[in-house]
């Protein structure tokens, strides 16, 4: 029953990270669970890039916390990056980002919520390691669980709380972790319960430009592979730029602890 909830778990985290950052995964909003739970993870990202303007490779490290109680999360995680761009290598953090989350049904199966994202401009823009505005990033969720299955899907907004002008072209921006200054995202995956603690899913995200501004449609696509045990959940994932040179391939090692 416990690797069942975790499962759900991953996929809400799946869910939240469409907009931004796709390896952050959060708590379970598990609405029978009236006691508050933290979580605390450390992700690792190695990623190579090739843009119309720019190539070359990033490193990350993203530490993150997160909260949940009863049918209401919340969390926030800031990355420290080294990137190379164009033979130019530059350190630094990333933008740092809050997100809160409620389901709002839950029967059966089913689950359904909206979760809400917010980053704030504190890395470089210069150096592609942030958007260098902030964003205000909303979605809905869905997931549905059943057995050994889950599938989730979600849908949202994001846009930047910033003038946009007609005919400005923010290209793959930023280098880490591209979007657009406004954009329709959205995002569906799967995952399944193998034995023994282990986990293993397949996911696409992606983004579709909206408004005044030039984008970018966005494409992403993960395999992943986890194993929990007691309060730990560690986990690979790798990815590919399917549409929109977000990158070209980026490799994800996450551990959790819940406590």
């Amino acid at each position: 029953m416990r690797m069942a909830t975790s499962i759900v778990g991953v996929a809400l985290g799946l869910v939240a990270s469409n907009a931004h950052a796709d390896h952050h995964h959060e708590m379970v909003m598990d609405a029978t669970d009236d006691a508050p739970a933290f979580e605390g993870q450390v992700s690792l990202v190695a990623a190579n890039y090739s843009s119309l303007s720019y190539v070359g490779d990033y490193e990350g490290v993203i530490p993150s916390l997160s909260w949940q109680h009863d049918r209401y999360m919340a969390g926030a995680s800031l990355g420290l990056y080294r990137i190379l761009l164009n033979g130019l290598q530059q350190q630094g953090i990333g933008d740092l980002m809050v997100h809160a989350g409620a389901t709002l049904l839950q029967a059966g199966d089913v689950q359904a919520g909206v979760m809400v994202m917010v980053t704030a401009p504190t890395a470089d823009d210069r150096f592609g390691l942030g958007m260098g505005h902030t964003m205000l990033m909303p979605s809905l969720f869905g997931v549905w669980t059943h057995d050994r299955l889950t599938l989730n899907a979600s849908a949202g907004y994001s846009r930047a709380l910033a003038q946009i002008e007609a005919g400005h072209d923010h290209g793959v921006w930023p280098l880490v972790e591209p979007m657009n200054m406004s954009e329709i995202t959205w995002g569906a995956g799967c995952e399944l319960l193998l034995g023994d603690g282990l986990h293993g899913g397949a996911r696409v995200t992606g983004g579709l430009p909206v408004g005044p501004v030039i984008g970018h449609d966005r494409v992403i696509g993960a395999l992943r592979l986890g194993w929990g045990k007691g309060r730990v959940d560690t986990a690979a994932e790798v990815q590919a730029g399917l549409v929109g040179d977000p990158f070209t391939v980026r490799g994800l090692l996450e551990t959790a602890l819940h406590f």
